[in-house]
């Protein structure tokens, strides 16, 4: 197979419809484009016409994760100076951390101007209005992957600026797999042919809804309605979801029989895999440096087909930069973050720390898709739901998680425990928005 180097990711459909300038206050791009001076636009902007000019006097600071990330953001800060004349201090703060650090630090000014997240994490913080909109959304429309758009984008708006999208899709060991599966049902047959004592056909952490969401979804069953925007409709327990479920517990009766859901652990998958005796494992690119310092002669492809035809719908996530609605300079800001997500700079962060580029003349460019494993990956994407981003989305992962768990180690009837898990999603909600 081919190499290609260590992919580190973090990957969506609704269109931007228009320029948004709204910030914290007035700013000179509002007054120079026809706005009153507080955020509002006075009727259309000409995107030919619309011009950010930085702030004069204006200094930077930028909220970046460690190592090749750090590494790549410092290049790109660096370029930005010499191009603008702005300073920009780097300051390494993961994008786990950033929305949560911004809620607190964002009003009293002690907050980055420009920060990295992953775009389920951040819709608290955009609904508190602590993140400045997207300067440029038609643009950035036009250009990037619709999935980076969606995930990025919050009530119809675009707030981020994509850098990274990712999704996981099928790895499987090229000593022991002859070809690829046509289908999942495929898959499974070949899976149950090669389990033999200590060597498995296939695994994958069934206790884990990010993962078996992607049957779930590919069958019909959905998290909220109206592209996951609906928090009072929930998909959780539908037709769908179940045919869903009954996938996991076939993949269960056929390959991993005798073992609970806490048998099959990401550290467990991940040895199995890197010592040669797992056929098949559902993962992400972050796997993928792993699995080659470890030596397997492994491929990548997307997951195979549903018996209903469509593919598995696996989440996807998407990084981006994000502006501080409460920076002293937030054209400046907004400035950095696009040069953050220019082509120039995707390109250097795939070439630095593999992460897919969501910008669509570099995904289709013959530097991604001579790559297999980059190129798998960015078709699963295609087929990918971005993970919701509304503040009510951290309350469906356990009652899911527990759902399929009594499933999978007690037999408890399918319908049954999904209704349980959208009652008590249900619950949550409502006490919640109280």
């Amino acid at each position: 197979m081919k190499k290609s180097r260590s992919l580190w990711v973090t990957l969506g459909m609704i269109p931007v419809l228009s320029l948004a300038l709204a910030a914290c206050g007035g700013n000179e791009a509002d007054s120079d484009n026809g706005g009153d001076g507080n955020g509002e636009a006075s009727g259309e902007t000409n995107m030919e016409d619309f011009e950010v000019e930085a702030e004069e006097g204006a200094e930077l600071t930028l909220w970046s994760d460690g190592d090749e990330q750090l590494e790549w953001a410092e290049e790109m800060a660096a370029s930005f100076e010499e191009e603008h004349g702005i300073t920009v201090e780097v300051e390494e703060v993961s994008q786990e951390d950033a929305p949560e650090r911004l809620a607190t630090d964002g009003p009293s000014g002690q907050a980055a101007d420009v920060f990295a997240s992953t775009h389920d994490r951040i819709g608290r913080a955009i609904s508190a209005g602590l993140v400045l909109e997207n300067f440029w959304p038609e643009e950035y429309e036009e250009n990037f992957l619709e999935a980076s758009i969606e995930a990025t984008s919050f009530d119809g708006m675009l707030y981020g600026y994509p850098t990274g999208i990712e999704t996981y899709a099928l790895f499987y060991n090229e000593e022991l797999v002859d070809e690829e599966p046509g289908s999942m049902d495929e898959m499974i047959d070949m899976a149950a042919d090669l389990t033999d004592g200590d060597q498995y056909g296939f695994m994958m952490e069934p206790a884990n809804f990010y993962f078996n969401y992607a049957f779930i979804g590919g069958y019909g069953g959905y998290v909220f309605g109206d592209d996951n925007t609906n928090v009072d409709d929930i998909g959780l327990n539908n037709e769908g979801a179940v045919e869903g479920v009954e996938l996991l517990t076939t993949m269960r009766d056929e390959v991993l029989s005798g073992l609970t859901a806490e048998d099959i652990t990401a550290d467990i998958k991940t040895a199995l895999f890197e010592e040669g005796s797992l056929g098949f494992d559902i993962d992400g690119p972050w796997a993928v440096r792993g699995y080659e310092d470890a030596g397997v002669d492994f491929n990548v492809m997307p997951l195979p087909e549903l018996s209903n035809g469509e593919v598995p719908t696996s989440f996807s996530g998407t990084r981006g930069f994000y502006v501080n609605s409460y920076s002293e300079f937030p054209d400046a800001a907004s400035l950095l973050a696009q040069h953050m997500s220019s082509e120039e700079s995707l390109l250097a962060a795939f070439e630095t720390t593999g992460q897919l580029p969501p910008h669509v003349d570099i995904a289709e460019s013959d530097e991604i898709q001579s790559d297999e494993i980059a190129s798998a990956f960015l078709e699963q994407a295609q087929s990918a739901v971005p993970m919701p981003n509304v503040p009510e989305m951290p309350l469906v992962w356990e009652p899911m998680e527990s759902a399929v768990i009594d499933v999978w180690n007690n037999d408890t009837d399918i319908q049954e425990a999904l209704d349980q898990a959208v009652s008590t999603i249900e619950t949550a909600i409502e006490e919640q928005q109280q």
